[in-house]
């Protein structure tokens, strides 16, 4: 597992916290911009509700009152613009040039089978201090970094 710094710490800090957690408002007080979606309740009853910042290139996703991931877009992606700040994300990376390899110098080795380079988008899965980094390449371009629990 690697250790990691930079602002993602906060949000790796964030998973499993409730909504009005001092680590989640932290994240959310950070910009005006986010908005909290309708809560979602699937066939087994899991409520999911999604609280976005397209400005910032965020999606926060709880689950059942507990932050699941936070997704951060780095290229411009639908309606989400690319996280403002690519170089402050994960110290010693920025971002918006990096390849799998430079993950990989900063992150250490990848978890096994964490690839499918099978079709045009690939990932790759990294365990890091305090959870899993997904690491979600197209075209050989990194178009997003998504923190879970591990």
């Amino acid at each position: 597992m690697s250790e990691i710094s930079g602002e993602i710490t906060s949000h790796l800090a964030a998973l499993g916290a409730g909504t009005r957690d001092r680590v989640v408002f932290a994240i959310l007080t950070r910009n005006p911009h986010f908005i909290e979606d309708e809560a979602v309740t699937d066939a087994d009853g899991v409520v999911r509700v999604d609280i976005t910042n397209v400005v910032e290139g965020l999606l926060l996703r709880f689950r059942d009152g507990a932050l699941e991931r936070v997704r951060t877009t780095i290229r411009r992606e639908g309606d989400y613009f690319p996280f403002p700040r690519p170089a402050e994300l994960i110290t010693g990376l920025d971002l918006v040039t990096a390849t799998r390899e430079d993950l990989g110098r900063v992150l250490g080795d990848p978890l096994p089978g964490s690839s499918d380079d099978a079709g045009s988008v690939d990932e790759v899965r990294h365990a890091v201090d305090g959870g899993n980094l997904t690491a979600t390449f197209a075209a050989g371009e990194l178009v997003s970094i998504t923190v879970t629990r591990g």
